[in-house]
């Protein structure tokens, strides 16, 4: 009797499935945007970006973040990679465009309202 219950105990569990792995998040190695700068928050170092499709990203710049092409100001269009961190968007790249690429792109500002 007692080798019986031993048997059905080892045997229920064993039946009971291992739970499965958790898959993790990938992490993300980057994202991109582009658009317009229009406005800029020294003290928080912020800065949103617009782009075409009016749609407007709060980015954090931090000691770390490269800026080329000239300085990062509102108005100026930019090229912007990122990565999320502790909720927020940390810019780790901003390349400024020149002003001759930046007039022959369109930009949710400069587009004609209907």
């Amino acid at each position: 009797m007692m080798g019986f219950l031993s048997a059905s105990i080892l045997s229920a569990l064993l039946a009971v499935p291992a739970p499965a792995p958790t898959a993790a998040k990938p992490k993300s190695h980057g994202n991109a945007l582009s658009g317009t700068v229009i406005r800029m928050d020294s003290a928080a170092s912020n800065f949103v970006v617009r782009e075409s499709s009016g749609h407007e990203t709060t980015l954090r710049r931090t000691s770390a973040t490269h800026v080329t092409g000239g300085n990062l100001k509102a108005g100026v269009r930019v090229a912007v990679r990122w990565l999320e961190k502790d909720g927020h968007k940390i810019a780790t790249s901003v390349r400024v465009e020149a002003p001759a690429i930046a007039a022959s792109t369109p930009t949710a500002s400069s587009q004609a309202s209907p």
